[in-house]
């Protein structure tokens, strides 16, 4: 039962050795240094150290009388009192400032979509507002046109692919490719989309502006994930073909090989 009791103080935030002379302190009531170690077998080497602790904490109070010195624990009753109290106020205040944060919920993950191009550029001109330092993206001619006057007029480093080899799309931290041309590319007319990601969680993606207005808005980290690394892997194989051009038609041979 001793093991059990100096467990449950040591999860009332005590020490070993002080949950030890505590215990001792309360059984033997007004004791002096030898007595607690010998009880309590807490090193006398240790005994003084810990009887101080356990005093900065006013769990113990230290006692002069006829120039000996007693030591006599806080009853038991005060000090499981005082600890609930400040359990109580330490999750009060802990669930009051998690209150306070901001939250994911299961109703913020569900996609959001947007039907017209005046929704969609807004939740854009948004996402690119919130952007701290950088915005993540994949673009076709159609949405660049449309928001690149918004990109322009932030001091962000932008990272990403472009599908147009003819934009005129300048900035100072501008960190885009552009998309090779493929039988592929050139033939997906309906199927050209365009994602939009910041670095504050937010995404967008949906079919280029020119072709229709439906996008999906986002939260959902694991969804933010995919898409981040599905840009990069477009980065990644358009660099590993201009190295090595002759890989463009085997990749072709294994796209169609997969579709079909």
């Amino acid at each position: 039962m001793e093991q059990d009791i100096i467990k449950q103080m040591m999860h009332l935030g005590l020490s070993s050795y002080e949950a030890k002379c505590y215990l001792a302190c309360i059984k033997l009531g007004k004791a002096n240094g030898y007595q607690i170690s010998k009880l309590s077998a807490v090193p006398r080497a240790r005994i003084y150290d810990t009887l101080d602790k356990l005093i900065e904490k006013e769990i113990v109070t230290k006692i002069d009388e006829a120039e000996q010195i007693y030591y006599v624990a806080l009853p038991y009753q005060t000090f499981i009192d005082r600890k609930r109290h400040e359990y109580e106020n330490t999750m009060n205040d802990l669930q009051t400032n998690l209150n306070n944060i901001n939250t994911v919920t299961p109703e913020d993950i569900i996609i959001k979509t947007y039907q017209t191009k005046e929704d969609i550029i807004q939740k854009v001109k948004e996402i690119i507002n919130n952007t701290k330092e950088i915005l993540y993206v994949s673009l076709w001619p159609g949405t660049l046109s449309n928001i690149e006057d918004l990109l322009k007029d932030r001091n962000i480093a932008i990272k990403g692919i472009i599908f147009n080899d003819n934009h005129t799309f300048n900035h100072k931290n501008n960190q885009l490719f552009v998309h090779r041309h493929t039988s592929y590319t050139d033939t997906i007319e309906d199927k050209q989309w365009f994602i939009i990601i910041n670095d504050q969680g937010e995404m967008i993606y949906g079919s280029d502006l020119n072709i229709q207005s439906q996008a999906y808005y986002s939260i959902d980290p694991q969804q933010i994930y995919l898409m981040q690394n599905f840009i990069w892997h477009d980065i990644l194989v358009n660099q590993l073909v201009e190295q090595n051009p002759e890989a463009d038609e085997w990749i072709e041979l294994k796209r169609e090989a997969f579709f079909n």
